[in-house]
């Protein structure tokens, strides 16, 4: 990474694009989480403890999109870019394998649209802003909580996304096929995030993903403890119990650390 490129500031284009996905995240975040019944842009029909649940990833998503949004070096942006980016490609990969699921009520068009244009304008903006390497690149004292957050996160996403069917009999809830997959992109963009965030110890890079991450975690929780009724009380639900207070205080200590002045590779 050059020293001209760690220096420069997002462009207006660059900035917009995020308020943009942040905007879109804050909308069915925010709809989600107090009307689930009246959810604004989620066009699948579900229970309140599922679009509750996807409402989380979506505010965590927003709050990313927002820090990446308001940072000043363009180096900054780099991590929320490529997560982002993969989320929305792998949403479209999900609506168009179940599309007469997610069309039941009509062509959801503002879901379609965003997810065809957003990854390739996410492309276009890596390559165009050459964000492929990280501004520091090496370990650092939080790569053991982002690596560990890449693994729980990649296997989780490759089951649900592999094996709906077997997923859906070991969620610790009510969960179709079709959740399974769409679940499986955001687990799956996540950890994506994690693992560039594990390899890049340049604080202001990896904060706009450990503040998204914990925001996740910490709404899922709070939603988890909302519908406590609607879980089965096996291993799973206290499995899932234990990794969302797990990952709370990880990722709590992660995002704190990225408010030092600096994080030093070995």
């Amino acid at each position: 990474m050059s020293q001209t490129t760690l220096q420069l500031s997002p462009p207006w284009w660059l900035r917009a694009y995020l308020v943009v996905g942040a905007l879109q995240g804050l909308a069915i975040g925010l709809s989600g989480l107090f009307r689930p019944a009246h959810v604004v842009g989620f066009p699948l029909a579900t229970t309140p403890l599922n679009t509750r649940f996807v409402a989380s990833f979506y505010l965590a998503g927003a709050t990313g999109l927002t820090a990446s949004a308001l940072a000043r070096r363009t180096i900054d942006t780099r991590i929320y870019v490529v997560g982002f980016t993969a989320v929305t490609a792998l949403l479209l990969a999900a609506t168009v394998w179940y599309w007469s699921t997610y069309t039941a009520d009509g062509v959801p068009f503002p879901w379609v649209t965003s997810y065809v244009l957003e990854p390739v304008a996410g492309i276009a903006i890596l390559a165009r802003l050459r964000l492929w390497h990280a501004a520091m690149p090496g370990r650092h004292p939080m790569t053991w909580v982002y690596g560990a957050q890449a693994t729980v996160f990649g296997a989780v996403g490759a089951v649900l996304a592999v094996a709906p069917g077997e997923a859906v009999k070991l969620w610790p809830w009510a969960l179709t096929a079709v959740l399974a997959r769409t679940y499986a992109a955001i687990f799956l963009a996540f950890a994506l995030g994690a693992a560039l965030a594990a390899h890049e110890a340049r604080p202001q890079a990896v904060r706009p993903f450990a503040l998204s991450s914990l925001v996740l975690v910490a709404a899922a929780a709070v939603v988890s403890l909302i519908h406590h009724a609607r879980f089965d009380g096996g291993p799973a639900t206290w499995i899932w119990a234990v990794g969302l207070a797990v990952g709370v205080a990880g990722l709590a200590v992660a995002g704190a650390s990225t408010l030092r002045p600096g994080m030093r590779p070995r």
